[in-house]
């Protein structure tokens, strides 16, 4: 292996390492929250000097409209897709995406929905439970003496036995 095949890095602390990575690779060496030092390594077709491309920010005519077909149809494909996009001025992987990022909304949603209601169930049970163990409040409440409990409260071994 010859000196090109190397990478030399230097650390933050000023050290050199020498370590050995194929030409496709790039590095980066940062420090973490511990104060480690990490080597992150990378394909070097991996673009991180390019900005990311803008988030697509659609108008509120645009997401009536998109709306409007989720409603109808959760899953819009070839021509119907290929139409809507053209009447809205946006692009069939807009179109696509954004269906695609509202299906998994709906999901989120729904679960959630379902959750909500289960921890409703359960309090509601619960309250019922409660209900079912206190007396009827336009009743008298009489208390029993200990010998006619349904679990006498005497020691077997009681005297007379």
């Amino acid at each position: 292996m010859n000196e090109e095949d190397h990478y030399f890095h230097g650390d933050p602390l000023g050290n050199r390492n020498m370590k050995s990575y194929p030409d496709y690779c790039r590095t980066i060496t940062i420090r973490d929250s511990n104060g480690s030092i990490k080597e992150l390594v990378f394909p070097k077709a991996l673009d991180l000097d390019r900005p990311k491309r803008a988030r697509t920010t659609f108008s509120p005519e645009q997401l009536y409209h998109l709306e409007r077909e989720f409603q109808r149809n959760q899953y819009m494909v070839g021509k119907e897709r290929s139409q809507l996009a053209r009447e809205l001025g946006l692009s069939e992987t807009q179109v696509k995406v954004w269906f695609q990022n509202r299906r998994t909304k709906y999901k989120r949603d729904v679960s959630r929905e379902a959750e909500v209601k289960d921890a409703r169930s359960e309090s509601m049970a619960a309250c019922n439970i409660m209900k079912l163990l206190q007396p009827p409040s336009n009743q008298v409440q009489l208390t029993l003496p200990p010998y006619m409990l349904p679990y006498p409260t005497f020691a077997h071994g009681h005297a007379g036995t």
